[in-house]
């Protein structure tokens, strides 16, 4: 089934999307009936991405919420009876990233990144930790791919995982999902619970939220929501107006153990849910919960 890649950029970090942009070429295979899509969210220049042919170009009169951005390429995907994925731009991507969520059409796919596993270049001149700039990386593209390779050989093919958090920063939504779940929430204001809340769904209705092992990215983290763009008040009020959300839709436990994320054991003794939470299994952890 054919793809809708979808990336949205805005002002505060259209620097990272011309490298975002660049590496998403170089390193993915696209069909002839795949789509690229660049959702200019405030008025950013552009011009620059002229040189790409496969790329479209949607200009947001008003800037959109992270779910209003997302349901863009939902709407699209549904339309035009494809899968969504969905991009952040501050993300390089690696050789052959696509190929492990091309394989997975049942369940929602995530790759892992360096938020989730850090390493060093053999020569010490790349070190990948969490949240990163972009002079951190100076363009070492093949560096990160000798990492990349090393990291794939660490493990068995076709692996994947869940965590707790899970944050949507470049997830494949398969058209079965878009058909049964539908669009992203966008009570939950500019971004922040969107995601959890999709997750949360999609688990009522028997689909899994999975990392996959094989296909590992280098995520800068924040660059596209908070970081450098969010003063702190801003931050911290965009906070409180989603987990007020939140906790108003789904309730104290499922707020405390998803989004507060501290402090609920006694919450899984009480619902008898320890064994899903030791051995990782948050999706059936979520039907039983609710």
């Amino acid at each position: 089934m054919a793809n809708i890649f979808s990336m949205v950029t805005l002002k505060g970090s259209n620097f990272y999307t011309k490298y975002a942009i660049k590496s998403f070429f170089q390193n993915t295979k696209l069909e002839n009936e795949d789509e690229f899509l660049l959702i200019n969210n405030d008025h950013c220049n552009t011009d620059e991405f002229s040189i790409y042919n496969r790329i479209r170009i949607i200009n947001n009169e008003t800037p959109f919420s992270f779910a209003e951005n997302v349901n863009q390429g939902i709407s699209l995907a549904i339309k035009n009876k494809k899968n969504l994925i969905f991009l952040n731009n501050d993300i390089i991507f690696t050789k052959d990233w696509f190929n492990p969520l091309k394989l997975e059409l049942k369940n929602i796919s995530i790759p892992v990144s360096n938020q989730l596993f850090q390493y060093n270049s053999a020569c010490e001149k790349l070190k990948l930790i969490p949240t990163m700039r972009f002079d951190q990386f100076n363009e070492n593209y093949d560096l990160l791919n000798d990492i990349t390779a090393a990291h794939k050989k660490k493990f068995k093919a076709n692996q994947k995982f869940q965590t707790l958090l899970m944050p949507f920063y470049c997830f494949k939504l398969p058209y079965d999902i878009l058909n049964k779940i539908g669009y992203f929430d966008q009570s939950f204001g500019k971004g922040g619970g969107e995601d959890i809340d999709y997750r949360i769904r999609c688990a009522v209705k028997g689909y899994e939220v999975n990392f996959l092992l094989d296909s590992y990215l280098l995520h800068f983290h924040g660059k596209s929501t908070w970081d450098g763009i969010e003063s702190k008040q801003e931050t911290e009020e965009r906070n409180r107006i989603y987990i007020n959300t939140f906790k108003k839709k789904w309730g104290e436990e499922i707020t405390q153990i998803f989004i507060m994320r501290n402090n609920f054991s006694n919450i899984l003794s009480k619902q008898k849910i320890e064994d899903e939470f030791k051995q990782r299994k948050f999706g059936e952890l979520i039907r039983k919960l609710l």
